[in-house]
Order: structure tokens, then sequence, then C-alpha cells
């Protein structure tokens, strides 16, 4: 299974910089079910908790 730290990777592009979180929280939602063939539900509350934990973005940003 993946872990916060692989799942918050998924939050970067190329260069280094933080992704949007709409686009953050749909690669997560996509590698959990894709990859980890998590059910919907899962894979969403798991990316909520993640992209919470994370805590990469302002409160004006997301």
């Amino acid at each position: 299974m993946s872990t916060p730290e692989t799942l918050t990777k998924l939050c970067y592009d190329e260069k280094g910089t933080v992704k949007p979180k709409p686009e953050c929280r749909a690669a997560m939602i996509n590698h959990l079910i894709l990859d980890e063939m998590m059910d919907i539900d899962e894979a969403e509350d798991l990316a909520e908790k993640t992209l919470t934990e994370a805590n990469l973005w302002d409160t004006d940003n997301q």
C-alpha cells in the first residue's frame, strides 16, 4: 500500500513545484484506484486525509 509520502510526491510536477490541489487530489485517487486497486470511496477518503496532513496549500489557493 502507498505511504503518505508516496502519495504526497504525486502533488509535485517534474520541476518540484506544487500542483494545484484538485490536480493533486485526482492524481492520488487515480493512483489508489488503478495501482492499489482500492475502492473509490476509500481512495477519496485516503486522498482527503493525506491532503489535510500534507498541508501544501494556504487557504487562498485551495
